[in-house]
């Protein structure tokens, strides 16, 4: 009787020992394979400090150069001088592409502290591209440029104010139509700006060289 119940405490304290070894492995093994996976996906969220641009803030673009601050050393933005020769650029910069119609800006012209910028609209599909100019007033506030200091420059005169003002206006299958913006600035050679011209998107990082 004494020998069953020896051996009957040996086998329960035999048990206990095995279940807290246990159950001491079993966190020890969820502790080690679980950190690392927590510091992972800290370390990759998108949502850290770390991740952000420091040109990134609420509402703005951090490929807009229009929209930085201005530059360093709190100089003002440098500009080709007035009463300079003339001088023309080639750009060939699509603003819009949408199936077979385009816009292109083509060419920056500087001269006396101005800025004349020519913009080809293509017609390749088989039907007209009907377009529309504003009234001359509507028409000088309806596109600008964008400096990197952040200044807005709208133009002093445009084809459609000149040529059209109020009208509309149809490019033909197959054909182009050149028009122009003159802009009150001249930007200093690789001095990047913007171009709104008018409800067509925004071109950024515009420069002349």
């Amino acid at each position: 009787m004494r020998s069953r119940y020896g051996l009957l405490i040996a086998v329960v304290v035999s048990t206990a020992a095995l279940a807290l070894i246990g159950s001491l492995a079993g966190y020890y093994l969820a502790g080690r394979s679980e950190s690392p996976s927590i510091r992972a996906a800290t370390d990759r969220s998108p949502g850290t400090a770390t991740d952000r641009s420091p040109e990134t803030g609420a509402g703005r673009s951090p490929e807009t150069p229009a929209e930085r601050g201005p530059a360093r050393g709190g100089g003002a933005v440098p500009q080709t001088p007035a009463n300079t020769p003339r001088q023309t650029y080639r750009i060939d910069r699509p603003v819009y592409q949408q199936s077979t119609s385009t816009l292109t800006l083509t060419t920056a012209e500087t001269a006396d502290g101005t800025v004349r910028l020519t913009f080809r609209y293509r017609n390749d599909s088989p039907l007209p591209w009907p377009l529309a100019c504003p009234t001359r007033e509507k028409d000088l506030t309806s596109s600008a440029l964008i400096m990197a200091d952040g200044r807005t420059v709208h133009p002093t005169d445009t084809w459609c104010a000149a040529e059209r003002p109020g009208e509309s206006i149809t490019v033909a299958p197959g054909e182009s139509i050149d028009t122009w913006g003159v802009f009150p600035v001249s930007p200093a050679s690789a001095e990047p700006f913007s171009v709104r011209w008018y409800s067509f998107p925004v071109l950024t990082d515009v420069q002349l060289r």
